[in-house]
């Protein structure tokens, strides 16, 4: 492993990676103008109790499916990991996101829990 210098052209193009805006935080302010709009929106908010046991479920097709696909041909294992495998990924992946607003359940520790659940 060795040094790794910077040339001033570097150090100036990192510069432009990331974009800081002084603007206010867009969804706090999109939110209250749909909770103007529509306060009734208001009594859907809030955790999903539903989330840990959709967690469970889609992580346990995912090892039965490794299971399963023991003997299979390379041509149905490369279909069954785009068909299922792909779309089980994906619903974790939205899971872990709703994990991470706190939205899967009450507490803070809960929502970690189920997201290194659904991280496995």
């Amino acid at each position: 492993m060795g040094r790794v210098t910077k040339s001033a052209a570097d150090v100036v193009l990192a510069d432009r990676d990331f974009i800081f805006s002084k603007d206010d935080e867009p969804h706090a302010k999109r939110r209250m103008e749909i909770l103007k709009m529509h306060p009734q929106i208001k009594d859907l908010m809030g955790h999903e109790w539903r989330t840990k046991y959709i967690v469970a479920a889609t992580v346990s097709l995912q090892v039965f499916m490794a299971w399963l696909t023991l003997e299979w041909s390379w041509t149905s294992y490369l279909i069954a990991v785009y068909v299922v495998g792909a779309t089980a990924n994906h619903s974790l992946f939205l899971a872990i996101h709703e994990l991470a607003h706190n939205l899967g359940a009450k507490t803070l520790n809960a929502n970690r829990i189920i997201s290194m659940v659904a991280n496995w």
